[in-house]
Order: C-alpha cells, then structure tokens, then sequence
C-alpha cells in the first residue's frame, strides 16, 4: 500500500505542469513552427493490467474500467472512486496503517489517499486506460486458450501436428516443441494465433474449436487500424460467439488450476474484452495502444546495456550507457 502511495505521489509531481496546462494552457511549437495554445487533459494512458489496478486505485481480481468482480458490470466514474476513498478515510484513521487498509479492502481500492489523476481535468480510468493488445490479446490467448487446447488433445499431439505443417514463406513453422514454452515474444504469440485454430480441428470437440475460432477472431478483427460500424458489429459477434460455446471448454475439462479443475471464467483480461468496442468508439483503433514499444524498451533500455556491463553496480552503469546515447 505504501509502495502504490509513492507511486501516486511521484506521478503527481512528475505530471503536475500537465495538470496546470490543462486549465490554463501553455504555449507550445507545432510540427510546422508556428506558436500555438496547448491544452493537456489525460486521453491514454498504455499499462498492463497490473499497472492499471495501481493507477485505477483498486485491488487484485477486479476491472480497472469497471465496478464488476463476476457478474456485476456498471460503468464506472472518477466521482465513484474519489468518493469512495473519501469515505473509507472518515471511517478509518489513515495513520493505522493495518484498519485503514482494512478499510479500503472491503471497498475494493488499494488504499490510495490522493490518485495522481484525481486533480488531472476530467480525467477518468475508465476511459484513459485503454485496452492493451499485447498482454490483454496476445499473453491472454497464449496463457488461457493454448492451455486449453494442450489439456484437451494433450502437447505432444499439438507439437506433431504444428511440426507436420508445410514450411510457408511469411508463416513461422514450429519444428520444436511448443507445449512446453514458459515464455516467447509478442510476435511469436501473434504467429501461434494464425495456426492454433485450424490444427486443433479433429482433436477437441467441436464446440470448443468453435469457442477457439471465435476468440481467435475477436483478436484479429480488434487488431485492425480501422474501425467502422461494420468491423465494430463483427466484433462484437465474435466475442458473443465465444461466450456461448465458451460452457464446452469447463465441460470437456480444460479449464483447469493448480490442483483441480475450475467451473468459471474469472479471468480479468476477458472482462476486459467486453469494453473494447467502447474504448473503439471513444478512443479510435485500439491497437495504436498497445504497449509493444515500450516493452521493446526493456531490451534496448535494460537488457542490452545489462549485458555490456560488468553486472556489478550495473544500475549506475546503464545509466551512463543511456546518457551517452543521447549525447
């Protein structure tokens, strides 16, 4: 809690000018040269889903768009959260530490006072975290529907039958085991998605290939730079088809966890599906939101100057190699 405090106030100090332009405006140079009056609200904001919970102010296995746990789905406000903090501090004394987070818990926040966008215009999580493809699509498809897929037809069956594939130009052929990947990239992920419908057909029953299919399609069709009411309607289909085909996969006994199987799809980043065509609407194509680029960071950032040092007092060290990059 503390921690999440922090990061609220080093966000405010950071972002305290761009709440101050909001208002007032500041006087900024165009691409062209020419003096102009620039306001700056909070449109998007690109995290992950556990980013996100930090920044909407709420708890684990929750919505950070919506007021919903399971079932119970409503749009949400600024004015609900910066409400229900206000409560929860006339109930509790934030100095203790241990009731006041007490306190919070039960309202489903995290036990933020002051949230950095609190005073930023208008400015609502809601609307300004947009979806995020690489992890809400491509990490979600890669860590729920592949499992279930292997705990159906089983990997060594899924790694014959993507092996036996024709190599294609242009499509990754997958010579080596794919059932036991931990990890892979985001384009990996993306290349898996265009082969796992159509190998899976034979080998699990036919409704959950549909359930498969669907949410395969939902991917793609939400990946397009283009939306109209046309690709918004398709979209929309798509994620309908899945949410009724989607009783077969529990019934064929692929939805499993650590020790047993599992009856329910309390998965956040498919809650999360349900509000893309809103966020479309508000925000434009939600894939120029991906957080694909700044992930790349963490390998030209991160990874690569790590790796030229000599890992001792690296931190320091990769701070230098950035700084001279610039220069």
């Amino acid at each position: 809690m503390l921690s999440a405090r922090a990061y609220h106030f080093a966000m405010s100090t950071v972002m305290k000018n761009l709440k101050i332009a909001v208002h007032d405006g500041c006087l900024m140079l165009d691409p062209r040269g020419d003096m102009r009056m620039i306001h700056t609200p909070l449109i998007a904001w690109i995290a992950d889903y556990p980013e996100q919970l930090l920044i909407a102010c709420i708890t684990l296995k929750c919505s950070p768009i919506s007021l919903a746990l399971s079932t119970q789905f409503e749009d949400p406000s600024p004015s609900h959260t910066l409400s229900a903090i206000a409560r929860a501090c006339t109930t509790s004394d934030p100095c203790d530490i241990a009731a006041f987070h007490k306190t919070f818990l039960s309202l489903h926040l995290n036990g933020i006072i002051k949230p950095f966008w609190g005073d930023w215009g208008v400015a609502c999580p809601s609307y300004f975290l947009t979806p995020d493809g690489l992890h809400q699509w491509h990490k979600f498809y890669f860590d729920h529907p592949l499992n279930w897929v292997i705990n159906i037809m089983g990997g060594e069956e899924l790694d014959h039958r993507l092996s036996a594939l024709q190599p294609h130009v242009g499509v990754r052929h997958w010579a080596n085991s794919v059932s036991t990947l931990k990890q892979c990239t985001g384009r990996e992920h993306r290349d898996l998605e265009k082969l796992l419908p159509g190998v899976i057909v034979g080998a699990v029953p036919d409704q959950v290939a549909c359930a498969i299919h669907a949410i395969t399609e939902f991917i793609f069709q939400a990946q397009s730079l283009f939306h109209c009411d046309e690709t918004l309607h398709s979209l929309s289909e798509a994620l309908w088809e899945f949410h009724h085909y989607k009783s077969s996969i529990i019934a064929a006994g692929s939805r499993r966890g650590k020790n047993s199987p599992l009856n329910h799809f309390d998965i956040p980043k498919l809650e999360l599906a349900q509000h893309v065509i809103r966020s479309t609407h508000a925000m434009g194509a939600p894939y120029q939101w991906s957080s694909d680029i700044t992930e790349r960071c963490h390998i030209t950032h991160v990874k690569r100057p790590y790796r030229m040092s000599n890992h001792k007092d690296f931190h320091g060290q990769c701070c230098r190699f950035l700084d001279q990059q610039e220069k």
